[in-house]
């Protein structure tokens, strides 16, 4: 799985393939099959929709790309949330933000905001914890390629922050709001 082993491009390339190629324009509906030549006199590059398979697989990889609650021990039950591990960089562009709100997951609902201002420099996110607390709570900021996340606060203090701009929230048991100051690369 891509998303378990943390290549966010590679499933994006996969998630907007799907969309592109493997269900209808507008709609997206999925068929058992597709192709990338017609399958049928009506021009179709898909048989047998509507799929409910296809349908879920697209709305688990959306999911995954927001919020991944995963089991990285072993052990049969998760222990790590991943926030916003896969998103596309172009989805924090000037004017756009990305909000999840109450998704469910292992340790129950949570739910997040990021809010860029690259002119200013700065990306805001605020982060609703679930009611579990995971063993390991990850927030990961993609911005776009020109900019990097240069460091982070959050409840008056700084939080480490890694080369590909991720934050370990793993304390934060109150909703908080986390500052994320950036810089041209």
């Amino acid at each position: 799985n891509t998303l378990f082993r943390d290549n966010p491009e590679r499933a994006l390339v996969s998630f907007y393939g799907m969309l592109a190629q493997g269900m209808t324009r507008n709609t997206f509906v999925g068929g058992e099959g597709a192709s990338l030549y017609p399958v049928d006199v009506n021009g179709r590059f898909f048989y047998c929709p509507p799929n409910s398979a296809a349908n879920a697989h697209f709305l688990s990889m959306l999911r995954n790309i927001l919020v991944q609650d995963w089991d990285m021990d072993d052990d049969g039950k998760p222990e790590t949330l991943r926030l916003g591990f896969a998103t596309s960089k172009r989805w924090l562009t000037k004017g756009r933000n990305i909000v999840v709100k109450n998704a469910p997951t292992a340790f129950g609902n949570v739910s997040y905001q990021i809010v860029p201002d690259l002119q200013a420099g700065t990306v805001k996110c605020h982060y609703e914890p679930p009611p579990r607390k995971p063993e390991r709570c990850l927030l990961r900021i993609r911005v776009p390629d020109a900019w990097k996340i240069a460091s982070a606060t959050a409840l008056g203090q700084k939080l480490e922050v890694d080369e590909s701009g991720t934050v370990d929230v793993s304390g934060f048991s109150e909703p908080a709001d986390i500052h994320f100051n950036i810089a041209r690369r």
